[in-house]
């Protein structure tokens, strides 16, 4: 008899549980087991705390919190009112001292204007008395240097032949030089100087004071008539110190 494979892998399932479960019985039922063991109690005990003290102390923790919260809110408030009392307070110490720092600088202020202004004016009345000491001195200075130049005098000689002067002027000049001016001129017939000239190679000084000096003067010279029409020479001045 043949076996198909089918059956020869249901036969194999078979044989395997069956080993399977002789197995587990042999583990499980041991032959010095007892089969009715005995049963053991242990008695466990039982706490039981009284229920009217647990009662107590919540009834006492309920009236200790509601103390705690009332006194939290006596004392919240009352920090609260001495809070804003004491705000008020730092506010109004505040207030004092912005004023009294902002009168101390406009204090401040005032005394520094003050005292530039006295400084100001005290430097304008220095520079004024200055400014009339400086012009006092250039003043005395200017008299005295015209008084000088005042009392300088000069001479005057002339050269012209078969002429004699009637009037020369001798210069008092107020010229800060020195020196000999000769002048070329000519003479007319009446004795009056028609024309004159700075003879550059004949004089000592080339100042134009001096030179002016010399030609103004010369202006008002006059020499004696004669018949000669005209006539050229020179008119020498030495202005001296």
């Amino acid at each position: 008899m043949k076996l198909s494979h089918q059956d020869k892998s249901m036969l194999i399932t078979f044989s395997g549980a069956g080993f399977l479960v002789l197995v587990f019985f042999f583990l499980g039922v041991k032959p010095y087991q007892n089969p009715n063991p005995e049963e053991t109690f242990i008695e466990i005990p039982v706490i039981q705390e009284p229920l009217v003290e647990e009662a107590q102390e919540e009834e006492e923790i309920k009236k200790q919190l509601s103390t705690v919260k009332s006194h939290q809110a006596y004392n919240s408030s009352e920090l609260r009112n001495e809070s804003k009392e004491l705000f008020s307070e730092d506010d109004l110490i505040r207030k004092a001292i912005e004023e009294q720092q902002l009168s101390s600088v406009e204090d401040l202020v005032a005394e520094n204007e003050k005292a530039l202004e006295e400084n100001k004016k005290s430097r304008e009345l220095a520079m004024a008395e200055r400014n009339e000491r400086v012009q006092a001195q250039i003043e005395a200075r200017e008299k005295e240097r015209n008084t000088k130049k005042g009392n300088r005098q000069s001479t005057v000689s002339y050269n012209l032949k078969d002429r004699n002067a009637v009037k020369i002027p001798n210069p008092v000049y107020t010229c800060d030089a020195l020196g000999k001016i000769v002048l070329n001129i000519e003479v007319n017939s009446t004795g009056t100087i028609t024309k004159k000239e700075y003879n550059k190679k004949a004089s000592t000084s080339s100042n134009g004071c001096l030179i002016d000096q010399a030609l103004l003067y010369a202006s008002d010279a006059l020499f004696n008539s004669t018949s000669t029409i005209s006539q050229k020479g020179t008119i020498t001045f030495n202005f001296q110190g």
